[in-house]
């Protein structure tokens, strides 16, 4: 009887001192993982709170300025760039060994800014489908082939004379019969006198690849000399659309553009979202009414074609606000 109350009492208190041991390497380590990331001088559980991190606690994404944001975007195109240089330069033997003779330097990849903005729009509802178009004060760096569709000899000749693929019903005729290739065309303008022929014949031809003309892009003219106008500021022009979760993607301009013109693109497009806002907007339940303080702009990024995405700070961004393009104090 007194060895088994003895064995008992040692089974006890081996297992006290592991669970001391074990709760006191836990407690070291969470301590000494916390003091490693947050202030010392904060309350423990205060450290803890602040380097939790989980799925529904996420880590913060930075936020940055328009210009700082731009700034970065721009500084990593030029690395790019550098580093695209000098493996051309490092692979010059091997071209070399292969019989490949270079035409001539290097022609870089001009790498195209773009802004993507988050807006509490549901292009299911009426009125919060935004569609458009807008001219940039400098351009977007690309030049645009047209498709020019007119009744009026005039007008098709004065377009074929700026270099664009023009004509009337023998054009649309070409066109169905595959005889013109339409991936050569980024956009395409019509009068209205041919415009019913156009959907009745062309729609399904010119629909899928995005160049339909429509009247919310504004490519649909009532007269010939307002086409010829427009015509000359297409390479200026870019459309946009709210995708199906209310974001919206806007070429800026390229990378060789230097950092003003840039801003001036950005502003003018930041100030043409905020002109398209419907009266009633907000994601959710279709009967739910539109609440008090419910916000237009959700989020904003800045990116490049091969550079990662960098989040801004909406106040920087918002037409509204009054640190719209400046650096908030």
């Amino acid at each position: 009887m007194f060895a088994t109350s003895g064995r008992a009492a040692r089974l006890l208190q081996s297992s006290s001192s592991l669970s001391s041991l074990s709760s006191s390497a836990s407690s070291s380590s969470l301590c000494g993982r916390v003091s490693r990331t947050t202030n010392p001088q904060l309350p423990w559980m205060a450290q803890r709170a602040a380097t939790y991190v989980s799925r529904a606690h996420p880590r913060p994404v930075p936020e940055f300025t328009v210009t700082e944001a731009m700034q970065m975007v721009l500084e990593g195109i030029e690395e790019r760039k550098e580093k695209r240089t000098k493996k051309w330069e490092r692979n010059a033997p091997k071209r070399q060994a292969k019989g490949l003779k270079d035409d001539g330097p290097y022609r870089n990849q001009d790498e195209t800014v773009e802004l993507a903005i988050n807006l509490n729009l549901d292009p299911r509802r009426q009125g919060q489908a935004l569609r458009g178009s807008l001219v940039l004060p400098h351009g977007t760096g690309k030049t645009i082939q047209c498709l020019v569709l007119s009744k009026d000899a005039d007008v098709t000749q004065k377009a074929k004379a700026a270099g664009h693929e023009a004509g009337g019903d023998d054009l649309l005729e070409k066109l169905i019969a595959g005889e013109v290739p339409l991936d050569s065309f980024q956009r395409a303008l019509c009068t209205k006198d041919i415009l019913s022929d156009v959907q009745k014949k062309a729609a399904r031809l010119l629909g899928p690849r995005g160049l339909m003309p429509n009247p919310k892009t504004n490519t649909v003219f009532e007269e010939g000399s307002v086409l010829l106008e427009k015509l000359e500021e297409q390479s200026n022009t870019i459309t946009y659309r709210t995708e199906s979760s209310g974001i919206m993607h806007f070429p800026v301009g390229k990378g060789s553009f230097d950092s003003k013109q840039l801003l001036d693109n950005l502003q003018a497009i930041c100030q043409t979202v905020q002109d398209q806002k419907p009266e009633s907007y907000g994601k959710g339940k279709k009967k739910k009414k539109m609440g008090k303080n419910v916000k237009y702009w959700i989020r904003a990024h800045l990116t490049s074609t091969q550079g990662k995405g960098i989040r801004m700070d909406l106040r920087t961004v918002d037409p509204t606000s009054p640190f719209f393009m400046k650096v908030p104090e």
